[in-house]
Parts: structure tokens; sequence; C-alpha cells
């Protein structure tokens, strides 16, 4: 069996940001339950901000416990005002949250479950960018500059995000320019992300270009699997091999037969609907090969 462990980088709690929707509101699948509080209006809402996250805390559910590195050190006075900010969402499976080209709304965080960002290409097919675990933000890169959304989002199962409006965010990195800081970096790393992601289909191989996407998917979801007396890092149930295909641009079948291979050698496990890597040198290599 395969014990499922928390990315190390995900592991610092901000409590402050696992707030409910304001009180007397209720979620409903899809849209918006409450208006986000005034911008002059950030004691109150906090209070009952952190009166929500105590709750939510205590409570069965699964929420921002944890939230992305940037965010971590915002300061009490800044968390507090974001948490106010906060409306939330529920999507079902499948659902669009917002489609390439819409325009750039919200700033989301996901309080529970997985989310699929995609780039449309001009000929109608898609290549997955990335697939977010809970904590992390997205949507960042239209809000930060005003403008519309350079990708697709999509809930993969059920999908709680907590959503500031471009308006409330303007205001809040006004008043709490660490903020504005914090997004900023979010925006740099997922841009850096998008050009590791052009190297990548540039490969030749579908071979090199699985063994990427593996890796990758297996370091933005941040689990680990145990296989014997050791941890190694695995993609849950969460990614198919058709996501793989989508990010590898290769048939599934072509992907379905690549990666038994790979577990004839003993580079990789399946268990339990997990893959997992179990010799991640042999994978790099596959890249590296092709580069020089």
């Amino acid at each position: 069996m395969n014990r499922v462990v928390s990315h190390p980088r995900m592991a610092v709690p901000l409590a402050a940001v696992a707030s409910q929707a304001a009180p007397g509101g209720q979620m409903v699948s899809g849209h918006y339950d409450v208006a986000a509080p005034a911008a002059g209006v950030v004691g109150v809402a906090a209070a009952a901000a952190r009166t929500s996250v105590q709750a939510f805390g205590a409570g069965a559910g699964a929420g921002l416990s944890t939230i992305a590195v940037e965010f971590h050190h915002l300061g009490a006075e800044a968390e507090e005002a974001l948490a106010s900010a906060f409306v939330t969402r529920t999507f079902a499976p499948h659902d669009l949250i917002y489609l390439q080209d819409d325009d750039a709304d919200y700033l989301y965080f996901i309080r529970s479950g997985y989310v699929r960002l995609s780039y449309l290409m001009e000929d109608g097919s898609a290549v997955l960018c990335g697939i977010l675990p809970p904590g992390e933000s997205f949507g960042e890169l239209g809000v930060f500059e005003g403008s519309t959304h350079c990708d697709m989002a999509t809930a993969i199962g059920n999908v709680v995000v907590s959503a500031v409006s471009v308006q409330q965010f303007r205001h809040l990195r006004e008043r709490h320019p660490q903020i504005g800081t914090a997004v900023a970096r979010v925006v740099a790393r997922r841009y850096r992300t998008y050009v590791e992601l052009t190297r990548m289909l540039s490969l030749k191989t579908l071979a090199a270009r699985l063994a990427q996407a593996l890796l990758r998917l297996a370091e933005g979801l941040g689990t680990q699997a145990r296989v014997g007396d050791r941890l190694y890092p695995s993609v849950g149930s969460v990614v198919t091999q058709t996501d793989l295909g989508l990010m590898a641009r290769g048939a599934r079948s072509n992907v379905n037969r690549a990666l038994k291979a790979w577990e004839r050698e003993r580079w990789i496990a399946m268990q339990d609907r997990s893959i997992v890597i179990l010799n991640r040198q042999k994978l790099e290599a596959l890249a590296l090969q092709e580069e020089f």
C-alpha cells in the first residue's frame, strides 16, 4: 500500500487563509454565495474570518491549512486582510473554473481538491500545463496585470476554492505591498515552469517528454509513496494517463506502453492507481541523452 505524504514546500501553516465565506453565506456549486466585503471593512471581517478558520479546523472538511511558500511571511495584519477578502466557491468534477482569454476577475486559492491548468492551441488541442494541489493559487497572472487568463482551469473531482476579486486584490496590494510581492513571486515561479514546459515539448522523443512530464507532475503535486522502507516521489490517481499524454504530447496508448516498459525495468512501480518513481536518474537521463 502507498502512503501519501505532504510535500515539505507546502507544510507551513497559514491559518488565516482557511477562512469561510462571510457569516450567513451558503456555498453553492459553481458560483459565489456572498459578495466580497467592502474595501474599507477589514477589522470586523477579519475577526469573522478567524472564527471561521477555527471552526473549519475543528470540522471534518479539508481546507487551506497550508499555502504556497510565497505567502508564508505576510505578517498578521496582511494575513487577516487577505482572509477577510475571501469568498468561497465550490466546483463539481470537470467543472470549468475559467476559460482561456476570460477576464481575470478573481485570484484563487485551492482549499480542497485539485485543479488542472491547460493551454488551448489554435488547432483546438490542449497542452496540460500542470495539476495544482491544495494550498496552491492560480489565476494570478491575469489578476496581477489586470488582463485576461492565459490558461484554462478545470476542477478535478470536487474542488473548493477561496477567491479574491481583482478589486479587492488591488486594494490589498495598496495597503499591504507584501501581498502584491507574494503574488509577483508566484507569477515568476509559474513563468519558470512554463519555460521548462516549452523546453520539455521541444524534446524529440515521446519517451523523453513523458519522463519529464512525470517528473514535473510529481514535483508539482509534492506527494510521496512508501515502497518497502523508503519513500519515493509519486503521482497519484488524480493524474491519468490521458493527462500524461496531454503534457507529453503523445497518444494515451503510447504513454501506456512506455509506462509498462519502465515498470519492467523497475524505473517506476504501478501501485493503487499511482505511479511511483523508483529511479529518477534513469528518467532524467532520457532527456539528457537528447541534449548531448
